[in-house]
């Protein structure tokens, strides 16, 4: 725990460097971390940890498939999909994030009308977890590809993490993890010769999980531009398999913050939880053009 209390100052302590580029990569995965203002890196245990940190992958004991749909804005589109297998010798995964712009009328240099052209943004991920007697940890390797009319950018990042019980608290468990995401190890996203930096973020969380429910919180600095945040999350169970969460999110409030940055807020939803599938619903803000829908649903097998 003091470690992670170390990290979460340490976070606060960065200095923001460039402009970034690649935004839809922080709008996350999965409509339950949604509907928790996007509090997942400590309370993540889904297939959709290997957006948010890794090693939350680390002890799932079935496979598991899960996907993700989202209606930000008028013909904006994000869909998520992921596929975790659990090993004697770790967790192996891969997931997809792709978000549409869908289309719009393009102009020449001189401003004359050259038709429809479309716009897209994804990230492919692979991922491997494991655990030992210290902590859990896990590491994501992901190729990312920005795509504008004829015109196309790619490169690579790794996201990597740990999470471990930290103590008991009340008949619940108290986990702590820190993540960093989106480093760039790649040439970068490149469009004219121009290049923009990935939103790098380095994320600390803890979370209170108790059968009756969940309490999460997360710090983020990220480092080329969008500044540090909070997110808060709460999980209540009122029934057997049935959840009601809500959540809120300061980015864009805290040491400013633009683009996406700005659609945070407060966010709810519902959750429903069998032995075999998971079914989720979130709304969550999108600034002037109102609400966001998320839906999710996972399988375990």
């Amino acid at each position: 725990m003091r470690i992670t209390l170390a990290f979460v100052a340490l976070l606060a302590a960065i200095p923001l460097r460039a402009d970034e580029g690649a935004a839809f990569l922080k709008l996350g995965t999965g409509a339950r971390a949604a509907a928790l203002g996007g509090a997942y890196t400590a309370l993540g245990d889904d297939a959709s940890s290997i957006g948010w940190n890794p090693a939350g992958l680390a002890r799932l004991e079935k496979r598991e498939a899960t996907a993700a749909h989202a209606e930000l804005a008028e013909r904006t589109r994000l869909d998520f999909a992921a596929y975790a297998h659990p090993t004697a010798k770790g967790t192996f995964a891969a997931g997809l994030l792709y978000l549409s712009h869908g289309s719009f009328d393009g102009r020449d240099a001189a401003g004359r009308p050259t038709g429809k052209v479309t716009a897209s943004d994804s990230a492919v991920a692979f991922a491997y977890a494991g655990k030992n007697e210290v902590a859990d940890f896990g590491v994501s390797v992901k190729l990312i590809t920005s795509h504008i009319a004829e015109a196309q950018a790619q490169t690579a990042a790794v996201d990597f993490g740990a999470k471990r019980q930290a103590a008991e608290l009340k008949g619940g468990k108290v986990f702590a993890a820190a993540a960093v995401r989106n480093l760039n190890i790649g040439p970068g996203l490149k469009y004219s010769g121009a290049r923009t930096e990935l939103p790098l973020q380095l994320a600390a969380g803890g979370a209170w999980v108790h059968e009756r429910g969940a309490l999460s919180v997360d710090v983020m600095n990220g480092l080329n531009g969008s500044g540090t945040d909070a997110s808060f999350g709460g999980e209540l169970r009122v029934a057997k398999g049935f959840a009601f969460r809500a959540g809120y999110g300061t980015a864009g409030l805290i040491d400013g913050g633009s683009g996406f940055d700005a659609l945070r807020g407060l966010s709810f939803g519902v959750g429903l939880k069998s032995e075999r599938a998971t079914l989720d619903y979130a709304v969550t803000p999108s600034g002037d053009l109102g609400q966001a829908h998320r839906f999710g649903i996972g399988v375990r097998f």
